[in-house]
C-alpha cells in the first residue's frame, strides 16, 4: 500500500524539481511538496503542491495551527533541518506521524568554515534522536552523527546533486567557465587577477573566460575587466537559467573555477564532464567533498597557486580534459538524481516498515 509522504521546504527550488518527481513515480509513495513559495508552472509534474506560508519571530520562524492539521493528514513528513524552526522543533517533541529531517547535518555558511565547532550541534545531535530517521547531502555527515552515538540504521543519505542533459560525444572544449552568485565571497576578483596574470605569462593563444551569474559583484566586474581592457578574453553573461543554454557552454568547458565556494555547481560540472576547481576550505554544504584532488579536480590550498593553474590550462587543457572524463565517470556512477531519490525512498521506507 502507498504511503502519504509530506515534504516540507520554504521554497520549491527548480532544481529539487526532477529529484521529487523522480520520487513521485516510486509506487510506494504519494508525495506532497509544502512550500511558501509560488507555485510551480509544470503541469507534468508527479507530485502534488500545498502552499503554506510561515511566519517570523525574530530568527525564528514558524507555521500556523493548519500546519499541524496538515501534518495529521500524512503517514510521515520530511522537514528540512531548519534549526530554528519552532514548528519543526515541536514535530521532533511531540507528534502521530513519522518524522524525518534532511539537510546538510552540520554548520555551513558563508562566515564560517564547513562543519567548524559549534553550541548548535548540540541541538542538531538531539533532534536526530528525537527523529524517526535522518537524510543528509553526504556520507560525511551520516559518518559524524554514527561516532557521536546515534543509530546508524537510521541516518541515511541523499547524495545532493542536479539534473543534466544529455552530453553529446566529443565535444570541442577550449574555455573555462566560472558559475554562481557574484557574491564577495565567491573570491571572483581573485579569478580575474589570477586569469590576467596567467595571461601576462603565455605567448599562445589563451582560453576564454566565461563568467555566468549575477549579484553585487556584476558592475564592478564588468568596470574591472574594461580597465584591463580584457573584453575579448572575458565574456560576462550574466544570469543563466535555460538548462540547454547551460549545457552548451559546459560542453565548450575546460574547467569551472569558483575559488571561494563550492555548491550545486560541483555536480553541474561533474554531469557534463568538467572537473571542478576551487580553494579546499572553500564555502561549501558538502558538495566538496566530491572533489579527488588531481583526480575529477582540483583542491588549491594556496590562491597564488590559481595563476599557476591557470597557466597550465592554457598550456597542457588535455590533462584538464581526462580529468573532466573522471569527473563524468563519477557523477553517472555515484551523483544522478536517481541515486539522489533513491536515498530519500530508503528512508521512507524505513520508517513504514
Amino acid at each position: 500500500m502507498s504511503k502519504n509522504i509530506l515534504f516540507v521546504t520554504y521554497k520549491l527550488q527548480s532544481y529539487r524539481i526532477p529529484i521529487f518527481n523522480l520520487i513521485a513515480e516510486d509506487n510506494g509513495i504519494n508525495l506532497t511538496v509544502a512550500h511558501s513559495s509560488k507555485r510551480s508552472e509544470n503541469k507534468e509534474n508527479k507530485f502534488d503542491e500545498v502552499i503554506i506560508n510561515f511566519k517570523k519571530i525574530g530568527k525564528f520562524t514558524y507555521y500556523d495551527k493548519e500546519f499541524n492539521e496538515l501534518v495529521g493528514q500524512f503517514d510521515a513528513v520530511v522537514c528540512m533541518f531548519y534549526l530554528f524552526n519552532l514548528s519543526f522543533l515541536k514535530l521532533a517533541l511531540r507528534r502521530k506521524v513519522k518524522l524525518i529531517f534532511w539537510g546538510i547535518g552540520v554548520r555551513a555558511s558563508y562566515n564560517a568554515r564547513f562543519d567548524s565547532p559549534t553550541f548548535m550541534n548540540n541541538i542538531r545531535y538531539f533532534l536526530a534522536r528525537r527523529s524517526d530517521a535522518m537524510l543528509f547531502y553526504s556520507d560525511y555527515a551520516r559518518n559524524k552523527y554514527i561516532k557521536k552515538g546515534i543509530a546508524a540504521d537510521k541516518l541515511f543519505v541523499m547524495h545532493n546533486t542536479v539534473e543534466v542533459l544529455p552530453l553529446e560525444k566529443n565535444v570541442v572544449r577550449d574555455n573555462i567557465l566560472f558559475i554562481g552568485s557574484l557574491y564577495k565571497q565567491k573570491k571572483i576578483f581573485e579569478l580575474l587577477e589570477s586569469y590576467k596574470n596567467a595571461l601576462g605569462d603565455f605567448d599562445g593563444k589563451p582560453k576564454r573566460l566565461h563568467i555566468i551569474g549575477k549579484g553585487a559583484e556584476f558592475d564592478r566586474i564588468k568596470e574591472w575587466i574594461g580597465k584591463y581592457k580584457l573584453e575579448n578574453h572575458i565574456v560576462l553573461h550574466g544570469a543563466i537559467f535555460e538548462e540547454a543554454r547551460l549545457k552548451e557552454l559546459f560542453s565548450s568547458a575546460i574547467a569551472c573555477i569558483s575559488p571561494g565556494q563550492a555548491g550545486l555547481s560541483v555536480l553541474k560540472s561533474f554531469g557534463y564532464g568538467v572537473p571542478f576547481i576551487t580553494y579546499e576550505h572553500a564555502i561549501t554544504g558538502g558538495e566538496r567533498l566530491n572533489i579527488t584532488n588531481n583526480g575529477n579536480g582540483i583542491l588549491f590550498k594556496d590562491f597564488k597557486q590559481l595563476d599557476t593553474i591557470i597557466l597550465e590550462i592554457f598550456k597542457d587543457p588535455n590533462k584538464f580534459i581526462k580529468m573532466g572524463d573522471n569527473a563524468k565517470v563519477f557523477y553517472d556512477n555515484h551523483r544522478t538524481p536517481m541515486i539522489m531519490a533513491n536515498g530519500f525512498i530508503d528512508a521512507i521506507n524505513y520508517v513504514n516498515a
